[in-house]
């Protein structure tokens, strides 16, 4: 199975990155009425829709906006750079238990993306602010705790260090 390249076949069958593909099942079109919400939010704010990752992406001023993802409990769009944003509404989640930072806006209905179109509206004003303006979150560089192992195999062999 491949991941789609054409937009409209996204919110017709979904991704194309599993099984439950162009299905009844399929998560795009069990939270569809919302995602085309989100979408229509995004394209009235004039930005550049494409499909990366099998998704739709939002881009301006030549950068990533914000991506739409669809999962079997909720759906959501999440926002790349989002370490630069403000938060005022406090409605940014950590995508899981790794990341770094809040960056998306979680869905659990679809009625929820008219209730907070504001809201999106407002951080995606924010976040194209952040792109027009060339600013990007700070590059951290961070210590890995290597493996006595792996910091042995290193030092033996010059190909790998």
């Amino acid at each position: 199975m491949a991941m789609i390249t054409n937009i409209e076949q996204y919110f017709a069958d979904g991704c194309g990155r599993c099984d439950r593909f162009a299905t009844d099942d399929c998560s795009s079109r069990r939270w569809a009425v919302g995602l085309r919400d989100l979408r229509s939010i995004c394209q009235g704010l004039g930005l550049i829709e494409a499909v990366k990752w099998g998704h739709p992406c939002y881009m301006h001023a030549d950068r990533n906006i914000a991506i739409l993802g669809a999962f079997r409990d909720n759906f959501r769009i999440s926002f790349f750079n989002a370490v630069l944003m403000k938060d005022p509404q406090a409605v940014l989640e950590k995508q899981g238990p790794n990341a770094q930072y809040p960056d998306m806006i979680r869905f659990t209905a679809d009625e929820q993306v008219k209730q907070q179109q504001s809201v999106v509206s407002t951080y995606l004003k924010e976040a194209m602010g952040y792109a027009e303006a060339g600013i990007k979150p700070p590059k951290v560089n961070r210590e890995i705790d290597l493996p006595l192992e792996m910091i042995e195999a290193l030092e033996v062999d010059p190909v790998l260090s």
